[in-house]
């Protein structure tokens, strides 16, 4: 069984789909992974650690394509990517940003589908990525601000803190507000489901039902939904409302795409940016679901469509008429 993982071309994508640790656990384990040279680099993986755990390095994407029966990839093969697999491997990838053509049949597992249910929680790479999402949103606003971020008493003054507001408050959201907090600034959040108040309470943030007045905030941060298809909350006149010192991160495209200001950052692949971290987490959610779909004992795969994972995941094969 060999594993293919070639380097990301989509545009500013510096993560990798397996990192040495977990080319150590599956090539101790009998399979042969075979990664492209500098795959790994912008994240921080150099080809002397994957040979060093196991893995094959190899010049060619085409190559790897050609050969493997299973290939791991962040974003689903692009149009050129498939046309290299011709033996119709098992792709196991985030299907999100894809227009599903297809240029050849293969088989294809959508991370980005993993149901929210305890036992997945290890493969979930929506929620891994957007712990780091979240956690970078937030020092991004706090870098681009032009104030400190928590009250300083000094002996020239008193420096009060920032105050934030986050708009969405799943994983992405309540990751930045802990963010937020643990850098000393004042935190407020808001989202449509009460429940999530609880939430907010345990990280020291205050729940508020349904802000109206954004002008008084010196960051606001949005993750409502989960881009492309995320809601537009600040739309132009409630952008007309908001301070001009006021910096804005849109993590989810939640900020109409007709405003256009300097202090506005459209961070729709945070994840990118912390690329060691957020390729860690990747690595290991595709290992645990990769463990659920194939059978180490026998070498084969194990594709059990009762399962309620393995059945949310399916895309099956596409083909380009």
């Amino acid at each position: 069984m060999l594993i293919g993982v070639i380097k990301e071309t989509a545009p500013d994508e510096n993560r990798v789909a397996i990192t040495p640790e977990i080319v150590e656990k599956l090539t101790s384990d009998g399979l042969q992974i075979v990664v492209e040279k500098n795959a790994g680099l912008a994240a921080g993986f150099f080809d002397q650690k994957y040979c060093l755990s196991g893995a094959e390095i190899c010049d060619s994407p085409q190559q790897i394509c050609h050969d493997c029966n299973v290939l791991f990839k962040i974003w689903a093969p692009s149009n050129q990517e498939c046309s290299w697999l011709k033996k119709s491997p098992l792709v196991i990838a985030d299907f999100r940003r894809t227009d599903n053509f297809f240029c050849r049949t293969f088989r294809a597992f959508a991370l980005n589908q993993i149901p929210r249910i305890s036992r997945a929680q290890s493969m979930d790479i929506l929620s891994s990525q957007d712990n780091i999402a979240g956690y970078k949103a937030a020092l991004l606003a706090i870098n681009k601000s032009n104030r400190c971020a928590p009250m300083m008493i000094t002996s020239a003054g008193t420096l009060p803190p920032l105050k934030v507001l986050i708009l969405g408050l799943g994983v992405c959201g309540l990751q930045a507000a802990a963010t937020a907090k643990r850098l000393g600034t004042k935190v407020y959040v808001s989202d449509i489901r009460p429940e999530t108040k609880e939430q907010a309470l345990s990280v020291g943030a205050v729940f508020i039902d349904s802000p109206t007045d954004f002008f008084d905030y010196d960051i606001i941060i949005t993750c409502a939904g989960s881009f492309p298809r995320a809601p537009i909350i600040i739309t132009p006149a409630k952008f007309a409302a908001i301070s001009e010192q006021t910096v804005l991160v849109d993590v989810s495209g939640n900020i109409d795409f007709s405003i256009s200001s300097p202090n506005i950052y459209r961070g729709y692949n945070l994840p990118s940016q912390t690329a060691n971290s957020a390729s860690r987490l990747f690595a290991n959610n595709i290992y645990n679901f990769f463990r659920l779909i194939y059978d180490f004992p026998s070498q084969n795969f194990n594709l059990d469509f009762q399962d309620e994972i393995i059945k949310a995941t399916y895309i099956g094969e596409k083909q380009n008429d």
